[in-house]
């Protein structure tokens, strides 16, 4: 399964290289990001396999997960608000992180849900606003056409998902209920999210879509 997953984001990191001339700024840097992501992947298993323990990789993913989906944000909105916003949530969640990976769930051993739930709930309101916005000024160009539109439906999708389920995460693990079924559904979600962005990275044309700063 975790090979299967690593051929998929390899599949659309390719994509991505490919297609990394003509992409808009924001989907050049979700190309890096699923790079980042695979080198995640593998750093992974390699230390489920040495350490039996991944947690130092999973609280390295979850804040450049954040820095990355955050920053492609910041250029998809229009609101100059809205981007100081998100600008701001950018610095606090780094600080809250070293905060929380060396006081509240070390590195070494325990799954970051300090992390990853609060900024679902932030990826839910930025994607929900990002619909607004784009109600807001609507282009001529077949929404499902729009890789905008296909990004902000992953982040929403995976949002509103995983944060049910990252919250259960370490309470699974501590009882021993983290069986093959919970773990199918975990690969199934992020799978899911990452098919959905490499339609973004397909989808992303300059010649039809606005030229983002």
């Amino acid at each position: 399964m975790a090979i299967y997953y690593s051929i998929l984001l390899l599949i659309i990191l390719v994509i991505g290289l490919i297609r990394y001339k003509g992409l808009n700024k924001p989907f050049k840097i979700l190309t890096w990001s699923v790079l980042v992501v695979l080198l995640c992947s593998i750093l992974s298993q390699i230390f489920i396999y040495r350490y039996k323990n991944n947690a130092l990789v999973l609280h390295i993913e979850s804040i450049t997960g954040y820095l990355f989906y955050s920053l492609i944000y910041y250029y998809l909105f229009k609101n100059k608000k809205i981007k100081i916003a998100i600008i701001i949530s950018m610095i606090i969640v780094l600080v809250f992180f070293v905060i929380n990976a060396l006081f509240l769930q070390p590195f070494y051993k325990i799954f970051p849900t300090n992390i990853y739930l609060p900024t679902q709930i932030l990826f839910a309101v930025f994607s929900l606003l990002l619909f607004n916005e784009m109600l807001m000024y609507p282009v001529k160009i077949n929404i499902i056409k729009q890789s905008v539109f296909w990004y902000n439906t992953a982040m929403l999708f995976y949002a509103t998902i995983m944060f049910f389920f990252l919250g259960l995460t370490n309470y699974l693990g501590e009882h021993h209920i983290y069986d093959l079924f919970i773990l199918y559904f975990w690969f199934f979600i992020i799978s899911v999210f990452h098919i959905l962005l490499g339609i973004a990275l397909i989808t992303d044309k300059k010649k039809y879509e606005e030229s983002y700063a």
